[in-house]
């Protein structure tokens, strides 16, 4: 019995011993997935994340660093955001993979790098350095990213900014043939509306360097039309030449690539664009002379007037394509008028500190996080305001930097205001996107704008799409500003 019990109160010190966590020295690291005690507080929202455990501080000459062949992005002047740092210091580190380690993954694009290290990110920083002329830069170490940077960039830089629909088929093409991603993958990364959105600008690169560059303005064909065009014919001078017959002659697709096809195997010339129609003057006719001929003893009756020709089945399409050419093409510019105005009311929102109810900047949040938005434009316009409207707080000009430099920065109020802007920036470059229909929550953005800005839509667009969602605007009596014919084609 004795022997019993001995035995079960060893059995039972083992469990406890090994129920019990192992105890270190104070000397002794804790390994990074150990969670932080229960009762420490949650780190504020606007502290910046621990680097990973690979990252090395180093400080680098700039001559041992080459600007990555993979950013493509437009990195302006970087005189202001010299100046910024030779004030307050570089209040973040650039990026810097090996060489050695970035050829691994990039061979080609490596080929003619003959530095010792390769930036990952912070070229404006970089190239900033190269402008004061220091000799050295604070850069991280992170090999770690290689594998995946030239994809980190195309996502990156695609958000940076309002790309025309051939610059995003452009990077979209080489996230395709470069990264291997399929078109749905593109889409879930750089969250696009549908695969087809990815496939159909890509489409657009079949189109001559010409008619690319003009692909969305207001000189050129829109995305459909362009895809149609490159479907239809497949010689550059060609395709130019139908657009330019539906363009200046307002002619259909259809009957602008039948005009090019009958004219195939002409020269070049022959495809030029006739001469817009312009109606046929009357030939001048020779007086009949009277000579008392019997024949001649009077003048002819004169000719009935010719009837109009009523339009053929054929006519009736073109004409009524020609009307709404006309209709997108004042719905398009009024839409612009009204964005500038927009944009003006978003700026005096800003300046004048007006009040905004708890009730508006909840639903402006919540239309920010719900609804789809481009999260790069958004903070470069919203970056835009407040330097403009003089409370921005730090004078750093490259928006990347200046962000970072917030959410460090502890500062609550500061962070509340730049969330605010950036909100209402996302609000309106959502709005202003020409290539998609309004819906209820652009018409709640300009809501906010006419309750707390004092906002007042003059465009007949503008009022049709806020009547449309049941938004009451000032003025809804008044006669709105409505662009003639001859100010759309100025």
């Amino acid at each position: 019995m004795a022997n019993s019990l001995r035995r079960a109160k060893k059995a039972t010190a083992k469990k406890t011993a090994s129920a019990q966590p192992p105890t270190t020295s104070p000397d002794e690291a804790v390994p990074a997935t150990v969670p932080a005690p229960a009762g420490e507080p949650a780190p504020a929202f606007f502290e910046l994340p621990k680097e990973p455990d690979q990252v090395i501080a180093l400080d680098v000459p700039l001559a041992d660093i080459s600007a990555n062949p993979f950013n493509d992005r437009d990195l302006g002047d970087v005189s202001g955001l010299a100046a910024s740092i030779e004030k307050d210091g570089l209040l973040q580190d650039v990026a810097v993979m090996h060489t050695a380690e970035f050829a691994e993954h990039y061979p080609d694009a490596a080929a003619e790098i003959m530095t010792k290290y390769v930036l990952a990110f912070g070229e404006r920083r970089w190239r900033a350095h190269i402008a004061l002329g220091v000799e050295t830069i604070n850069a991280i170490l992170r090999d770690d990213v290689a594998p995946k940077i030239r994809r980190v960039l195309f996502v990156e830089n695609f958000h940076r900014k309002q790309l025309s629909p051939v610059e995003e088929g452009r990077k979209f093409f080489r996230m395709h043939g470069e990264e291997g991603m399929s078109y749905r993958e593109i889409m879930a990364e750089l969250d696009l509306k549908t695969p087809a959105y990815v496939s159909r600008r890509i489409e657009l690169l079949k189109l001559p360097a010409e008619m690319q560059a003009i692909v969305g303005t207001e000189d050129g064909p829109g995305v459909t039309v362009a895809r149609n065009i490159a479907k239809s014919l497949d010689r550059p001078e060609e395709q130019m030449a139908c657009w330019a017959l539906m363009r200046d002659n307002e002619l259909g697709l259809n009957e602008a690539v039948k005009h090019v096809r009958d004219g195939a195997g002409t020269s070049e010339e022959q495809l030029d664009v006739p001469a817009p129609r312009a109606p046929k003057a009357e030939e001048p006719q020779e007086p009949k002379l009277w000579n008392g001929d019997a024949e001649e003893t009077a003048p002819a009756a004169p000719a009935a007037p010719k009837k109009p020709e009523a339009p053929t089945a054929h006519d009736e399409p073109r004409q009524r394509a020609g009307a709404k050419m006309s209709a997108a093409d004042r719905d398009a510019a009024q839409r612009n008028n009204s964005s500038a105005d927009r944009d003006a009311a978003c700026q005096h929102l800003i300046t004048e500190k007006k009040i905004v109810t708890r009730k508006q900047l909840d639903a402006l949040y919540a239309r920010t996080l719900l609804a789809p938005i481009q999260q790069g434009p958004a903070r470069t316009r919203a970056h835009k305001w407040l330097r403009e409207a003089g409370q921005a707080e730090f004078t750093i000009g490259d928006t990347d930097s200046y962000f970072e430099a917030v959410l460090s920065s502890g500062n609550a109020t500061l962070v509340n205001r730049v969330t605010f802007v950036t909100a209402l920036a996302a609000g309106e470059i959502r709005a202003r996107d020409g290539r998609r229909q309004w819906d209820r929550t652009d018409a709640e953005h300009v809501r906010l704008l006419i309750e707390a800005g004092q906002y007042h839509p003059q465009t007949e667009w503008e009022r049709d799409e806020l009547a449309k969602f049941g938004v009451p605007f000032p003025g809804a009596h008044d006669d709105p500003d409505t662009p003639s014919i001859n100010e759309l084609e100025s």
